[in-house]
């Protein structure tokens, strides 16, 4: 466990004392230990670049492992100390492409009236890897935007939403009634992956008006996108309901795209093959109640 907990730490901080003062040991302990790990594997694991320690592919591949172990360890544990307060189960739930919890407080409110047997622990990371997470189990629930569905996920509708161009408040479109795919050509586009995909910007914009943007960055982060459309460094088209907050301050204005805008569901993804009663089913089941009840409010253009 030492070592595995070793690995992770130079993962997340890439130099020896930041990765020993997060283990809280010193970093000739830390050295230590990294020595004897490659004793006992038979192979070096690091390069070292001045002060940065760079992976080799066995450590990598030795990393992977660890944030598995360590991940399903926590879970477990996590389970456990759940079980004497009457919790019998715990939900990793997960939001694809946008960590966008704004209603989250709200739902957790209502759901633990109607399941006190259930909780529900939030996963942040890999947003840009959902279905990943969820044929691999780190992940119980997903909620995402659009309408396709690999392999043998099953999907619970929860809401309709539109997909919006953001442009600082400065930009010389942002008072537009509506873009077109032309309005970007001469623009810097952000975006947060690069993979095109059915019912998304690609397929409804560029495609059917034969135009792209001169220059398209992936960025891999909407937040990240956002600080840069709020500094004037670019453009994208995102989820109004989930850069909703965003929107409120100013610093960020939606546009809608084309005359009719863009429609985007949002869903609840599930491993497909679960029974009726498994606890995935009944969170699917009460995120579609929920949000039946309390619909997000739509993005209206100007008039």
């Amino acid at each position: 466990m030492r070592h595995l907990e070793m690995l992770l730490a130079i993962k997340d901080t890439a130099t020896l004392a930041d990765a020993a003062a997060v283990l809280r040991i010193t970093p000739s302990a830390l050295t230590h230990r990294l020595r004897e790990a490659e004793r006992r594997l038979g192979v070096k694991l690091f390069d070292k670049e001045g002060r940065t320690l760079r992976p080799n592919t066995a450590a990598q591949i030795l990393t992977q492992f660890a944030e598995r172990m360590v991940d399903g360890l926590h879970h477990s544990e996590r389970v456990a100390m759940a079980s004497v307060q009457g919790v019998h189960h715990i939900l990793r739930l997960s939001i694809g492409i946008y960590n966008s919890f704004h209603w989250l407080p709200d739902f957790l409110s209502w759901f633990r009236v109607q399941n006190p047997e259930i909780e529900i622990a939030i996963e942040t990371q890999g947003a840009m890897a959902p279905y990943t997470l969820l044929a691999k189990g780190d992940v119980d629930l997903v909620i995402l935007p659009g309408d396709t569905l690999p392999g043998t996920f099953e999907a619970v509708s929860l809401f309709d939403d539109e997909l919006v161009a953001v442009l600082p408040p400065d930009h010389k479109l942002a008072g537009a009634a509506y873009l077109l795919g032309a309005d970007f050509v001469e623009e810097r586009y952000l975006t947060y992956s690069l993979i095109r995909q059915p019912g998304f910007e690609a397929d409804r914009v560029w495609t059917p008006d034969n135009v792209m943007p001169f220059r398209e960055d992936n960025i891999g982060s909407v937040d990240a996108i956002c600080e840069l459309i709020r500094a004037g460094l670019g453009v994208s088209i995102l989820s109004h309901w989930a850069l909703r907050p965003k929107f409120a301050d100013g610093g960020l204005v939606p546009v809608r795209v084309t005359e009719t805008g863009l429609d985007i569901p949002w869903r609840a993804v599930i491993r497909g093959g679960l029974a009726e009663d498994a606890p995935e089913r009944r969170l699917a089941r009460s995120l579609e109640t929920w949000f039946l009840e309390n619909p997000p409010e739509g993005f209206v253009a100007p008039s």
